[in-house]
């Protein structure tokens, strides 16, 4: 494991975030855990709808979740003199992160095509007193520009805005999830708005190494949709395969059994003996030696086949005793298992305590701030919490004055709510 106070492994790295809700901030928030200089873009006076989230607080739990170890700059950047300091911050960084809808950035004439070699043309700087004009040539070839969206940017959904569950619900994921005599369910986490974060994380880094090698940047593509109908590959295949709908199983693994969750005498367990050495040892843990030459239960085919038996049987017996029990008798055994956990009993368990997966992070308003690290080591690099969410427009003035705005020029955009 690295030293806490060992630099990220993108340190260095400028990133320019233009994202809102949970799939663009996610993704900029895993390179800011990776030492990324990660500048987050926001609407004057209003920011990323998600600082009304929650209790409505500006930094409430979810938003500072998602946005810690940035920096907040308001910027208008569609009016002329927005555009002005965006095209200047552009010019300089190595990712751009946006998730609007695809056609939005090229309206505005900040597109990729644009963004990546932009012809010379006039701007106009404003000085406190007079104005000048001047030439500025916005070419960066080296541009990565990573656009997260609903349906991706061609194809007959590209205008259509979209939702995780949205997608949960087009991409195959509530259908084969909840119990079998239910309706399709929602997976109780925002799946396919987190996995599209990743998606984009793994593309960034992907054309970084590219770029390394070409010196050139490239965009990348990545949409809820696809996330969700890539989650789902793997119960895909049979259907692409025989056409035949996947049913619900509700806890029920898809092709083995038992590997699925269990009620005890207080609570829930989980059970996964899938193999055939794994499910014989479950049988003698559980005092059932018997269970292994049962003709029901013999093969791992035959124990599909009278899967509803196999449950009856184990349920009976699982019931006599509390999950603790059970887990220890089967984990001695060698047999995967385990409860299923509250949030209480998830933070109180001693390995998630072990590998310290709630970091904090000092912060003057708010004290002490618990966050969920992300979940990767690396040896020789730091990944970490360093600071919580900003403030909307927190380090305008800093990152303005780093552009060569005198303070005077940035009391003016302030005025004309530029910034």
């Amino acid at each position: 494991m690295a030293e806490k106070n060992a630099r990220g492994p993108l340190e260095g790295l400028q990133v320019l975030d233009l994202t809102e809700h949970m799939a663009g901030p996610f993704c900029t928030m895993i390179l800011a855990d990776m030492g990324a200089d990660v500048v987050k873009v926001e609407r004057p006076g209003a920011g990323d709808s998600s600082r009304a989230m929650g209790d409505g607080s500006e930094r409430n739990p979810y938003f500072r979740y998602i946005n810690r170890n940035k920096k907040s700059l308001t910027l208008d950047y569609k009016a002329p003199r927005g555009k002005e300091i965006f095209l200047k911050l552009v010019t300089d960084v190595d990712v751009l992160v946006e998730n609007y809808r695809p056609t939005v950035m090229d309206r505005a004439g900040l597109g990729y095509e644009t963004l990546k070699v932009h012809d010379r043309r006039p701007i106009v700087f404003h000085e406190h007193v007079h104005a000048r004009h001047e030439t500025l040539k916005v070419q960066n070839p080296r541009l990565i520009y990573a656009q997260l969206s609903g349906f991706g940017s061609d194809g007959p959904y590209r205008e259509r805005g979209g939702f995780d569950l949205i997608a949960q619900g087009m991409g195959g994921i509530m259908h084969v999830t909840g119990e079998p005599d239910g309706p399709p369910t929602s997976v109780g986490l925002p799946i396919c708005d987190l996995g599209t974060g990743m998606w984009g994380v793994q593309g960034i880094l992907a054309a970084l190494y590219e770029r390394h090698r070409t010196g050139r940047g490239q965009k990348i593509e990545c949409s809820l949709l696809e996330t969700a109908v890539g989650f789902s590959s793997w119960t895909s295949a049979g259907w692409l395969a025989d056409h035949k709908e996947p049913t619900r199983q509700g806890s029920r693994h898809r092709q083995n059994a038992p590997y699925q969750r269990f009620e005890t005498k207080d609570g829930y367990m989980m059970i996964g003996a899938a193999g055939q050495g794994i499910w014989e040892r479950a049988a003698k843990a559980l005092g059932h030696p018997e269970w292994i030459d049962d003709p029901r239960f013999r093969r791992g085919a035959d124990r599909m086949r009278n899967r509803a038996a196999l449950e009856a049987e184990l349920s009976a017996v699982l019931a006599t005793a509390p999950s603790a029990h059970w887990i220890k008798a089967l984990d001695d055994a060698g047999v995967p298992c385990g409860p299923v956990y509250t949030y209480e009993q998830m933070f109180a368990d001693p390995q998630v305590q072990h590998r310290e997966l709630v970091v904090y992070a000092e912060d003057a308003e708010l004290g002490r701030v618990p966050h969920i690290r992300t979940p990767v080591r690396m040896s020789a690099s730091g990944i970490g919490v360093r600071a919580t969410a900003p403030k909307l427009g927190q380090h305008t003035d800093e990152l303005l004055a780093g552009l060569g705005y005198p303070s005077a020029d940035i009391a003016a955009l302030r005025g004309e709510r530029v910034i």
